[in-house]
């Protein structure tokens, strides 16, 4: 199929959220929390909830370009398509864990080797969500509703054992540790509805005619994307108004109507970038180019951009926060495009990790052939 600016330009527009939002975490003096209270009760459905849908959409069409893929070349078999996928599930979580020593090692916490941040979320993710690639898209919606709902049932059964030695304690811990991040259960549900959106995507970017493919867009995405997604927000806002602009908001990610009203915002959004970019309204290429390389590089950035933490740490004040968070968007940007520029996917992790998968399968498959 053929690809859409739109689907890097989302991407790239979490990426760009998640770094911002971490220096609203770092950054302001002890005093001004109500800045990153602020910046999460309005914009928090964009980080980390986008990036895992927008990673559900992307897998799902890898999966359906290597089908067409199967069917066109002799030498690929459905064994390659699996183990290609599965690989790189895990070393995305490796990476994941990875990351979590550094965090561990940082607070001088061992308990942190296990949390839910997002990049073990993803690999577990991509991992989980390989038995449902082949089944229905109705199948995984009411799937998906399934797990939210056990979610807030096994969250209000293990809550009372948190911090506790014991088998319900270890297990609220392998579940919700930390409440505040991207917990499994509640970003499963956001991963496998993202690869429906994907599944529909894909197939009105197999019509050519342009005509068909508008109608197709707006029957299958844009209306029922608009209709679902504003009843999702709007319930969702309802029941998460008491804590908008609280401290509470900070750990609303377990919280079933936070969930909705996130899912919501993301079927909205995906829905009108699709569509601008199908009817072409008009061609962003500077702005896309810009949330391109963050989309090309999203891993890369996402652990680059730790060493922030060490910039501005606690020190600056809500009338100078913005503009230093401004320079350095713009500074990474132009280093990304650098990095594009001159050294093209060497540094993209995202990629090399696919290329891994690929040159562990194919070596796997040699040997069987040899057998």
């Amino acid at each position: 199929m053929k690809r859409l600016k739109s689907l890097d330009m989302f991407r790239g527009l979490a990426m760009v959220y998640m770094l911002v939002g971490h220096m609203v975490t770092w950054w302001p003096v002890p005093g001004e929390k109500w800045i990153l209270i602020s910046y999460v009760s309005i914009l928090s459905t964009l980080g980390a909830v986008g990036f895992t849908f927008i990673s559900g959409i992307s897998t799902m069409i890898s999966y359906r370009n290597r089908l067409i893929k199967l069917h066109k070349n002799e030498n690929y078999s459905f064994t390659q398509v699996k183990y290609e996928y599965l690989f790189r599930a895990v070393f995305i979580v490796i990476l994941g864990l990875i990351y979590n020593i550094f965090v561990a090692i940082m607070y001088m916490n061992p308990l942190e080797i296990w949390g839910w941040f997002i990049l073990l979320t993803l690999g577990m993710c991509i991992l989980m969500g390989w038995p449902l690639l082949k089944t229905s898209k109705l199948f995984r919606i009411l799937f998906g509703a399934l797990i939210w709902i056990i979610n807030q049932i096994l969250l209000f059964l293990l809550m009372p054992y948190r911090g506790h030695f014991n088998l319900y304690g270890i297990l609220y811990h392998i579940l919700y540790n930390p409440i505040d991040q991207n917990i499994i259960l509640s970003f499963f549900t956001i991963f496998i509805i993202g690869t429906v959106i994907g599944d529909i995507i894909y197939d009105f970017s197999l019509i050519e005619n342009d005509l068909e493919k508008r109608k197709t867009l707006k029957y299958k995405l844009l209306y029922p994307s608009l209709l679902v997604g504003s009843i999702l927000i709007t319930i969702g806002f309802y029941f998460l108004l008491p804590i908008l602009f609280t401290e509470e908001i900070l750990s609303a990610k377990s919280n079933i109507w936070w969930l909705m009203y996130s899912l919501g915002i993301e079927l909205i959004l995906i829905s009108i970038f699709i569509s601008i970019d199908v009817y072409e309204f008009f061609k962003p290429k500077k702005s896309y180019r810009f949330l391109y390389y963050f989309s090309y590089y999203s891993l890369t950035v996402f652990l680059l951009q730790n060493i922030n933490y060490f910039f501005f740490y606690q020190s600056l004040h809500w009338f100078n926060l913005w503009f230093f968070i401004l320079i350095t968007v713009i500074l990474y940007g132009l280093l990304l495009r650098l990095l594009y520029n001159r050294w093209g996917s060497i540094f993209s992790l995202k990629i090399q990790i696919g290329r891994l998968a690929s040159e562990i399968t194919k070596k796997i498959m040699n040997k069987k052939m040899l057998l």
